[in-house]
């Protein structure tokens, strides 16, 4: 993804939230909190209402009116094709989103990367695209000392002898579920052959929103079940993006293992704990 420079920039101007979200699960809307507005619809056999989608398209701005930066947390930025650092434009809650992450990685994961590669943040103009709004971008690499400490660039390893592959996939888990931490929306290489080179991740429909586990999100539960059998060694879990009985008791199982709270599909913090416990053996095994 190209990136286009500049300067003189501008804080950039608050984005209007909608208040209908998407249709969700069983026909129930997910709607934004705020004065006036009843409780969310429950979903059946959830402890919790879905998470409300607070925008349903992007809102295209120019890279004038977001923040220029080079870093993220303690690492420098650089494009993916050529190596070289450069400048990205994101907005303020976003690049906050992103050093919060890497931080995360550090705590959880133990790498400690002084460079994170990347395809591309802002892009100018679609309306398709949380790109264009300055709320997402394209994750690579995380680098150290001239070397790789996680590659996502799935699609140079994947033909990799069965060990390699074995501890590149583990990593490329271990990384994923950081994001996911993070993030509610991240595209891998199991979404489409588009993303086999990078992660995607945005904070566009849902903004500040933290995660949980949205059960009709196929690349939420496609991952999870990737993190089962790449991770947690649960090969019976298939990736199917159903969360079907045998994700949810693998998911149960992990989370009595390492002492979580109730199932995957409860609460936020359920979710939580399953994603740092699955960085914590990404890097342990």
């Amino acid at each position: 993804m190209r990136q286009d420079t500049g300067s003189g920039l501008t804080r950039r101007r608050l984005l209007t939230l909608g208040a209908v979200g998407a249709v969700a699960a069983g026909g129930l809307y997910a709607v934004s909190h705020g004065p006036g507005l009843p409780p969310l619809p429950q979903i059946p056999g959830l402890g919790e209402p879905p998470p409300p989608e607070l925008r349903l398209d992007p809102q295209p701005v120019d890279f004038t009116d977001l923040r220029a930066r080079r870093r993220i947390g303690h690492a420098a930025y650089a494009y993916e094709v050529n190596g070289r650092p450069a400048t990205y434009y994101v907005t303020e809650p976003f690049g906050a989103r992103l050093d919060g992450w890497l931080a995360l990685h550090r705590r959880h994961v133990g790498q400690a990367p002084d460079q994170i590669r990347s395809f591309g943040a802002w892009v100018r103009g679609s309306s398709t695209s949380w790109h264009s709004s300055g709320e997402a971008i394209d994750i690579a690499r995380l680098r150290a000392d001239g070397r790789d400490l996680t590659s996502l660039r799935y699609d140079q390893w994947r033909d990799a002898p069965a060990s390699e592959l074995r501890r590149r996939l583990r990593l490329y888990w271990g990384t994923a579920a950081g994001l996911h931490h993070e993030f509610a929306d991240v595209l891998t290489y199991l979404f489409d052959a588009a993303h086999a080179n990078h992660i995607h991740v945005d904070i566009g429909r849902f903004g500040p929103e933290r995660p949980r586990l949205i059960r009709r999100s196929n690349a939420q539960v496609q991952a999870v079940q990737a993190m089962c059998r790449h991770v947690w060694e649960r090969t019976d879990v298939e990736t199917t993006g159903d969360f079907d009985d045998v994700t949810r008791d693998a998911t149960s199982r992990i989370l009595e293992q390492v002492g979580g709270p109730g199932e995957l599909a409860e609460s936020r913090e359920a979710w939580q704990a399953f994603m740092v416990a699955t960085m914590e053996r990404a890097q342990a095994t």
